[in-house]
């Protein structure tokens, strides 16, 4: 049933799914949130998002630690971050890592960057499932294996590893307003503005099916705003639909975020609350006076 787990994840990532210290410089704005909360298979969610603004850039970094009961009792563990980068409200980067463990055991890790290039993004992998490989492939970046690492900063070691060039996990166009998953879920979300409306996310890492068109509908509610989205993708059933729900305030705060998933191997809901917020809300540009 690990499966479930895949599932949860790709939900996670099409759902509206500070660990890491941002070095940036001289922010004029700063906001950390965290979030818990549970899944069905006993599962635990633990979600830190911290968003900086500097120079006309605007970083937002998603940090989420899950983890469910397998029905053969296995305890499995997914970490993923998502640091994104963003100048006038369009993608500039995205970097994942993400990484997968069974018990005390790797079964995998990866850290993916993609960055503007000509009409879309260009990847770059660096992975492993075993350290003695690791370091063979990528000794510059060994340090970064042990699941322990995940938070520390690790994007300034990138280059030396050295990552792998992947034109198979490229975006070779990358339309207006395009949004990446986790920034979507966590910061876009709430500064959406009311209406039905149609929003491109690109799923780094995935080898097919990496541009998904996501149709959200808002509906006023107790002073705020409820976005529902329908998540259609080929993990998931035809029906019942999959589908992510996010509850946002008026002072523009998450709330709550749901999400439901059907798939061939079984069904999962979930729900994570906000635990509170510190610093100034970054406000993106669109919206500033």
């Amino acid at each position: 049933m690990t499966k479930i787990g895949k599932s949860w994840i790709a939900g996670m990532l099409l759902a509206l799914p500070a660990v890491a210290a941002l070095c940036a410089v001289g922010a004029s704005a700063a906001e950390v949130c965290r979030y818990t909360g549970s899944t069905d298979y006993d599962g635990r969610v633990a979600v830190t998002t911290d968003v900086t603004e500097s120079d006309g850039i605007t970083r937002i970094d998603v940090a989420g630690d899950f983890e469910a009961t397998t029905m053969l009792w296995f305890r499995i563990h997914y970490l993923l971050e998502e640091v994104s980068t963003w100048r006038g409200g369009e993608l500039q980067s995205v970097s994942m890592n993400s990484r997968y463990l069974l018990g005390d055991h790797v079964v995998r890790q990866s850290w993916d960057d993609f960055r503007r290039g000509g009409d879309g993004l260009q990847a770059y992998r660096v992975q492993g499932k075993t350290l003695a490989d690791f370091r063979l492939k990528h000794p510059g970046f060994a340090r970064h294996w042990d699941p322990a690492t995940f938070g520390q900063p690790w994007l300034r070691d990138y280059p030396s590893a050295p990552p792998e060039r992947r034109a198979d996990l490229d975006l070779t166009r990358a339309p207006a307003g395009l949004r990446s998953p986790l920034a979507l879920a966590f910061y876009w979300i709430r500064w959406l503005p009311r209406g039905e409306q149609t929003v491109p996310v690109f799923l780094p890492g995935f080898k097919q099916e990496r541009l998904v068109e996501l149709p959200i509908a808002g509906v006023p509610s107790s002073g705020g705003i409820v976005w529902r989205a329908p998540l259609r993708y080929p993990t998931f059933d035809a029906t019942p639909v999959s589908s992510a729900t996010a509850r946002i305030s008026a002072d523009r705060h998450l709330l709550q975020l749901a999400v439901e998933v059907h798939g061939s191997r079984g069904s999962g809901r979930g729900l994570i609350a906000e635990d509170g917020c510190t610093g100034n809300p970054v406000v993106p540009a669109s919206r500033q006076p």
